[in-house]
């Protein structure tokens, strides 16, 4: 018999070639960032370019169903991999972190405080369910690892988890881009390229840099964990949403940095 020697690095290689399972998946990931990210924008847009109270509400309530709907579908996608906690108790923060924001919002609404300073006020409170969130989150994680029998793995599991519940808390900042958009137009009230305009410009631009940067992190981050385990690989779908999820943060830092430029 013959016996023919096989070169394991380009039987490694193999799987990840064009057309494999694997590539597929990168390029469903990053068609599905690039949907869920144009839907986020679109609300944006129209709050920008026809400012009223009816579209501004239109668009709080996109904005508030593509947030459950990431959610959801977040937390369903992890719940094939992971324990009951590990999927249940993110999805519980990040509930709460959008009914804080839903709650405040509808408030201010019906009993008509639609102006900037109503818009702010409501972002303020979210903030300060945020961070008592992310408090919550910190000590449940921790927890979560002492109370393991088999403490292996303790640095990948707080990772994953953190990653997880921040991004499940974050999506939430999702609903405040109409506040964004009205905040920004306030400020291109002197024009685009004035003083405050270009801070604006500059900031919403680094903003959507950061949010294509961890959409391109997350495909090498989805590929490198299928190389070391392909059992315990989270579906692309759920690694997919991270980035999308976690970019609701930088909304959130982006009507700051609005907010307190000088118009």
């Amino acid at each position: 018999m013959d016996f023919k020697l096989v070169d394991e690095s380009k039987a490694a290689v193999e799987p990840s070639s064009a057309g494999s399972p694997v590539s597929k998946s990168v390029l469903a990931m990053a068609l599905t960032q690039l949907l869920v990210v144009a839907v986020f924008v679109l609300p944006l847009l129209l709050s920008y370019w026809r400012s009223s109270d009816q579209l501004s509400l239109v668009a709080n309530l996109a904005c508030l169903a593509l947030v459950v709907v990431c959610l959801s579908a977040y937390c369903l996608a992890r719940g094939a991999e992971d324990s009951l906690f590990d999927s249940l108790f993110p999805f519980i923060l990040g509930a709460a972190s959008l009914i804080g924001a839903c709650y405040w919002n509808m408030v201010a609404m019906v009993g008509g405080h639609t102006q900037l300073a109503d818009q702010w006020g409501v972002f303020r409170q979210w903030i300060g369910l945020t961070a008592l969130l992310l408090v919550v989150l910190v000590v449940g994680i921790f927890g979560r690892q002492m109370l393991r029998i088999n403490r292996t793995h303790v640095i990948r599991g707080l990772s994953v988890d953190a990653l997880s519940g921040v991004s499940c808390i974050g999506v939430a900042g999702w609903i405040f881009t109409p506040t964004l958009a009205s905040h920004s137009a306030h400020s291109f009230a002197g024009g685009v390229l004035g003083h405050t305009g270009r801070w604006v410009l500059l900031v919403v631009l680094v903003a959507a840099v950061l949010a294509v940067l961890l959409c391109v992190a997350s495909w090498t981050w989805w590929l490198d964990l299928r190389r070391v385990s392909k059992s315990a690989v989270q579906p692309w779908l759920s690694m997919a949403l991270v980035p999308v999820m976690f970019s609701g943060l930088l909304v959130a830092v982006a009507l700051c940095v609005v907010h307190v430029l000088p118009v």
